[in-house]
């Protein structure tokens, strides 16, 4: 699942180098001439912010071992009322931020009013897995896998497998909702025969209330199908790309346009999924549209367009999940730190775009203001490539095996205020680093030293 393990690293590091990394040795030569500069112009003594951390860290228990939740009771009073709280991950795949996320989930449904979840996979390929929890057919693996890349992780099923069992028991009126907030990647890995979940879901709700629309929206879609693939359509002409445009216009237009009819020839629910499916297909056609052609070995510097594509339509569909989704309740992010973060994109092979990204997190951000919490964590940093002025190596300074930081607190502090405010490195992805200004970035901070990456 991406987080539910949908999307390996970052879509643009996997699109514009052909599905790979940059070769570590690049990321190495990279890193090391950012992180130089960053070390020469500024302080890599953490020991004010060191020294607040071990009397404001409030510890935490292993995921696999706690008694109870009484832990995560600081976190309830961090997040007061804010109704989305975004947990950052510093890189996919890895079995500690999953089992933790799982915990706090179930807590904040549990102690504060949190109604549902939502993960960084294609929105359209979550259809399955809210179906699963909502009592239908279907196994929770089967559920994770179409979020996944690879077998899918047991956290991911476990999650699934709670959530069915929570909305199962009657005592539950509210019952619980799962998503994925992203674009689908077509045609991914390679140029592989795409499918198109968010289209099919479209054309297979207007078959069912409006049969001649259906027929003709699908005859229109047909000579596009196979181009529209992260690799073929930069081929398609800009009048091509026009056409293709203006289809999923009309087809999100006459949804609007026919919404009263269309919801009493099926259903309110039936509606809106599919009316927020064809909104998916309209923002990956718009991230396709800015997308620089490939440049092999390299990251073409136009990139970082489609990355703000990306992420803003990310946030875009977090907000709808907050306000049409949410069954009234709040709403758990779990993503990438490069999305969920309140900090444009900078650093090791990111400044390679001719300007830094928005992430999702600014977005959401400027859209909800303090209704949006963020929780960066950083998971057992490598000690042996970390910059001593890196946030992960303060944070293992700390001494705490597993814990969390309000950063808020520490702003009554001139030194410990002044320390993050400074652009310093944090470890993404196991090899490479940002450049954030850490107490702009999150609202607090999750360490846990053990890393269990399958």
């Amino acid at each position: 699942m991406n987080s539910l393990r949908s999307h390996h690293i970052f879509y643009t590091i996997k699109t514009f180098l052909n599905q790979k990394m940059l070769a570590c040795c690049i990321l190495q030569l990279w890193t090391t001439f950012v992180i130089a500069q960053s070390t020469t112009n500024r302080s890599p003594d953490n020991s004010a912010f060191v020294r607040w951390a071990q009397s404001h860290a409030r510890p935490l228990q292993a995921s696999e071992n706690a008694i109870n939740d009484n832990d995560l009771l600081p976190v309830k009073e961090m997040i007061g009322n804010a109704r989305v709280v975004a947990l950052g991950e510093p890189a996919h795949g890895y079995r500690e931020p999953l089992a933790f996320r799982n915990r706090l989930f179930k807590f904040l449904v549990q102690r504060c009013g949190f109604t549902t979840i939502a993960i960084e996979g294609d929105l359209a390929q979550s259809g399955l897995a809210a179906d699963y929890i909502a009592g239908g057919p279907g196994t929770a693996r089967a559920a994770a896998a179409a979020l996944s890349i690879g077998e899918p992780a047991a956290e991911n099923i476990e999650l699934l497998n709670w959530m069915r069992q929570y909305n199962a028991d009657s005592a539950h009126s509210i019952k619980l909702r799962f998503y994925g907030m992203d674009i689908q990647m077509i045609g991914f890995p390679g140029d592989t025969t795409p499918n198109h979940t968010a289209l099919d879901q479209v054309l297979t709700y207007l078959y069912q209330v409006d049969t001649l629309s259906a027929r003709q929206a699908n005859a229109e879609l047909v000579p596009y199908i196979a181009q529209m693939s992260v690799v073929k359509y930069p081929l398609l002409s800009s009048k091509e790309q026009h056409s293709l445009a203006a289809m999923l216009e009309n087809m999100l237009a006459l949804l609007e346009r026919q919404r009263i009819d269309f919801i009493s020839r099926s259903s309110k629910e039936a509606y809106e999924w599919a009316h927020r499916n064809a909104i998916a297909a309209l923002q990956r056609d718009r991230m396709m549209r800015v997308m620089p052609p490939d440049q092999p070995g390299t990251i073409p510097p136009e990139a970082w367009k489609a990355m703000n594509a990306r992420d803003a339509a990310t946030a875009n569909n977090i907000n709808w999940i907050l306000n049409s989704a949410a069954s009234g309740g709040k709403v758990l992010v779990f993503a990438h730190n490069a999305h969920v973060k309140n900090a444009p994109t900078t650093g090791g092979v990111w400044d390679a775009f001719a300007q830094p990204p928005t992430s999702a997190g600014q977005y959401l951000k400027s859209m909800l203001g303090s209704n949006y919490f963020i929780i960066g964590s950083s998971i057992a940093p490598d000690t042996n490539t970390l910059p001593v002025n890196s946030l992960d190596k303060a944070l293992l300074q700390v001494n705490q095996p597993k814990y969390i930081l309000d950063l808020r607190a520490a702003f009554s502090y001139p030194q410990v205020a002044y320390w993050l405010s400074l652009t310093r490195p944090m470890q993404a992805n196991k090899v490479s680093f940002f450049m954030l200004p850490v107490g702009t970035a999150f609202d607090a901070l999750l360490f846990l030293d053990k890393d269990d990456g399958r």
